[in-house]
């Protein structure tokens, strides 16, 4: 036998009766245009409205005014008038003003004919599960021992930083918080957080970026960046976290300069072996480390072996005539020794007369070289080694620290 069906009025009133006792959702209409067309409890406890004060008002009353401005309550409309349905998790307003997390479903209601008649909405408050997260979030971030900062991407201005970050730069949290990182002067190196930024902006993932930071003693450290683009309060910003790698480098540092020693084979002679693939860096740091021992040592002769360097661009062959050249200011005359054809082919190349230097085949008719130069005097002379583009070098082409 047949279930007797319900007449229609007695289903509407069941489902008007379920609507009006659910307090923990809003649910209400909208008509076409989005004004308020029906107001259940829920809504009344969640939004603070009672029914005769907001049936007939348009439902952007529930949006901040920044979403306002940029017309966001009428993009809702549109796209659940487009796609039947409109979904997300946002910021809405109570009366009076305050804002609340609320989950959002904004359904569209049409006729047999298909036209749209109006909107149905649910709003549920999820303040306090933010409020959760957001809790276990700041824990995690107070406590984390990698140095953690959050500013905004539009001005650059510090949101939080966590305890390991306030070590780091040297500033207390007070000084940092509501100020911009251009106003605190932590990046002596401007340009590379504007790079920094720009890049979270497109989307871009930002993992290990070399970079420097200035404490408030404006010591400078060495640092590598990682940054992810995050949101506070729907305010675009930029979570960063900072590796001090100012040690490592030290030793790293350290250990390419015991790898690579100067030699004193006897009063007044040195050799500097070379071996691998030299950087400018590293060719800096060598050029130092060998006038700094001419110095130490008051040497006359030098002998610098490059059997181990496989070739040379245009900046290391500008640092080795630099180096030959500040040698001779410091008394010291240069010779050189190993060239492998293809490091002689690769300064050839790009310009560079070898012809200026003294080149012998290897480092034992290098130092007997050295040898005879020692048995007799020799007066230094100004330098005349040219770099490849022809200009003269001057002073302020020499290295740091070689004052004539």
């Amino acid at each position: 036998m047949k279930a007797k069906q319900q007449p229609a009025r007695d289903v509407g009133e069941q489902f008007r009766l379920l609507v009006e006792s659910m307090e923990d959702y809003a649910i209400f209409l909208l008509d076409p245009q989005g004004n308020v067309a029906s107001w259940n409890p829920g809504a009344e406890r969640i939004k603070g409205y009672r029914a005769e004060e907001i049936i007939g008002r348009h439902f952007s009353v529930f949006y901040p005014s920044e979403d306002v401005d940029r017309g966001k309550p009428q993009s809702e409309l549109q796209v659940a008038a487009r796609d039947g349905r409109f979904e997300e998790e946002g910021w809405r307003l109570r009366k009076g003003g305050t804002r609340f997390w609320a989950d959002v479903v904004l359904t569209a209601i049409r006729d047999e004919r298909g036209r749209v008649i109006g909107f149905g909405k649910v709003t549920r408050d999820l303040t306090e599960r933010k409020w959760g997260e957001e809790e276990k979030f700041g824990k995690m971030f107070r406590l984390c021992p990698v140095p953690l900062a959050i500013v905004t991407l539009a001005e650059g201005r510090f949101v939080e930083a966590n305890e390991a970050y306030v070590r780091l730069v040297g500033y207390p949290r007070e000084e940092l918080i509501g100020r911009t990182v251009a106003e605190v002067n932590i990046h002596p190196q401007a340009e590379q957080r504007t790079a920094l930024m720009k890049a979270i902006e497109s989307g871009q993932k930002v993992r290990n970026v070399e970079g420097v930071l200035r404490s408030k003693s404006g010591e400078e450290r060495s640092v590598l960046h990682s940054a992810e683009l995050i949101e506070v309060g729907e305010n675009p910003c930029m979570v960063t976290a900072v590796q001090d790698v100012t040690e490592i480098k030290r030793l790293e540092d350290a250990v390419r300069e015991a790898s690579t020693p100067v030699l004193r084979v006897r009063e007044g002679l040195l050799i500097l072996p070379l071996i691998g693939v030299i950087d400018s860096h590293r060719a800096r740091q060598l050029t130092e480390q060998l006038l700094k021992a001419i110095r130490r040592e008051r040497a006359r002769a030098v002998v610098i072996d490059l059997t181990g360097v496989p070739s040379m661009n245009l900046t290391i062959a500008n640092h080795l005539i630099q180096t030959v050249d500040a040698s001779r200011l410091l008394g010291a005359r240069v010779i050189l020794t190993g060239l492998s054809s293809r490091a002689a082919e690769s300064l050839v190349s790009i310009g560079v007369n070898l012809g200026q230097f003294v080149a012998l085949g290897d480092l034992q008719s290098g130092i007997e070289e050295a040898e005879q130069w020692l048995k007799a005097p020799w007066k230094p002379s100004l330098p005349t080694a040219t770099a490849p583009d022809g200009e003269d070098f001057d002073q302020a082409n020499f290295p740091a620290g070689t004052n004539p």
